[in-house]
């Protein structure tokens, strides 16, 4: 007998259809227990369905939590241009929540440090193309 065979017995085979009141049950027709075999393949379906989703999120959860800044950058990113929001603020976003305090920090300092600095390198531009049209003009 096979395991599916098995399984409709259990669920409620010949031997369930008479339980009842002995000997005026007839026992359940072919189309019946095709019913039943149907019913128990697709719970059993489902629940290894259900399994597979379940461990799959938790193998994703886990490569969020130790997968590092660009991953967790990349999964926020992903997750808001499914959601229909901007992907690229979500993913700056999940990189810096992926940073440790320290980083962030460095990173913060860093932003000053070209902010104040952009000015001073383009001044210095400016200087540099203005020395360079008085040499061309004076030679030229």
């Amino acid at each position: 007998m096979t395991a599916a065979a098995a399984s409709v017995q259990e669920v409620g085979g010949p031997a369930a259809a008479s339980a009842g009141v002995a000997g005026t049950a007839a026992p359940p027709s072919a189309g019946e227990r095709l019913q039943r075999l149907a019913v128990v393949l697709i719970d059993r379906l489902a629940a290894v369905a259900a399994d597979k989703v379940e461990d799959f999120a938790g193998r994703l959860e886990e490569l969020k939590a130790n997968g590092g800044v660009g991953l967790n950058a990349l999964l926020a990113g992903g997750l808001a241009k499914l959601q229909g929001q901007n992907p690229v603020w979500a993913a700056i976003k999940g990189a810096v929540g992926a940073m440790s305090t320290t980083t962030k920090v460095l990173v913060a300092l860093l932003l000053i440090l070209v902010a104040v600095l952009s000015p001073v390198a383009l001044l210095v531009l400016a200087l540099v193309l203005l020395v360079a049209a008085i040499v061309g003009a004076v030679t030229g």
